[in-house]
């Protein structure tokens, strides 16, 4: 009878333990839940080793798991914000700091992804802190000043319906600059090239956002899409006021969109 090398019978000491262990699925797990318990400790170190050796692996089995289970993830780092809200708050302060590109992307993707949910947390938030946000637009409307000029003005009691294409419109309009007031500030009381009005178009409330939202996200200029959560607010009241359907104006705005 040959004898074996070390080597293996150790391996096939393996092959055995496999083939139980498949053979005897529910006693091996109620085996190792058995151990854990009883040695909570060394089981952490052994976990917390074997992590810090398969570091790829760790990434891909924690990405699959969550995967799998979305719910019971957003549960946990629920309850985890909870227990600290300082902690918390002050950890997520610290990664937007260091990640301000990846964090604005984010936040964009998520209002993209969930508008009315955005738009109901900004209601009641506005309910619950009326003397907060009042402070935020004192500093949006210090930094951004309305160019309301005595041109425009008289360019809006002349220009009676809405500019866009086929929009009969003829509620609240605003007036628009051809040419960015911020790019071209030599001409933000519309007299281009010394002609009067012509840097000047009056928009319905809709066709405004339209605008600035397509123009911003196709193009990715920012600037152009600063105004866009403003002017959305004014497209609200005014489909309420006059009450026109939002599925209407959703549908024309998603056809704008797909336009090239």
């Amino acid at each position: 009878m040959l004898l074996l090398s070390v080597e293996e019978r150790k391996s096939k000491s393996r092959e055995n333990s496999r083939k139980w262990r498949e053979e005897n699925r529910e006693k091996h797990r109620q085996h190792c839940r058995k151990w854990r318990e009883e040695n909570r400790e060394k089981n952490k170190e052994l976990a917390i080793k074997w992590r810090e050796e398969n570091r790829e692996r760790t990434r891909e089995l924690w990405r699959n798991w969550r995967k799998k289970n979305l719910e019971k993830e957003k549960e946990r780092q629920r309850n985890d914000y909870k227990k600290d809200l300082e902690k918390s708050r002050n950890q997520r302060r610290k990664w937007r700091e260091e990640n301000p590109v990846k964090a604005r992307e984010l936040v964009s993707k998520w209002k993209k992804e969930n508008r009315e949910k955005q738009r109901e947390y900004l209601r009641k938030w506005k309910i619950e802190n009326p003397e907060e946000w009042k402070s935020y637009m004192k500093k949006y409307r210090d930094k951004n000043p309305q160019a309301q000029t005595p041109e425009m003005a008289k360019y809006r009691s002349s220009h009676r319906e809405c500019g866009w294409s086929y929009c009969e419109q003829t509620e609240s309009l605003h007036v628009h600059h051809i040419l960015p007031q911020s790019k071209y500030p030599e001409y933000v009381d519309g007299n281009y090239h010394g002609q009067l009005g012509n840097n000047l178009i009056c928009y319905c409330p809709f066709h405004h956002f339209a605008y600035h939202y397509v123009y911003s996200t196709k193009r990715n200029v920012k600037k152009r899409g600063n105004p866009v959560a403003l002017l959305w607010a004014r497209v609200e009241r005014w489909v309420n006021d006059n009450k026109i359907s939002f599925e209407d104006l959703e549908i024309e705005l998603a056809q704008m969109y797909t336009q090239k």
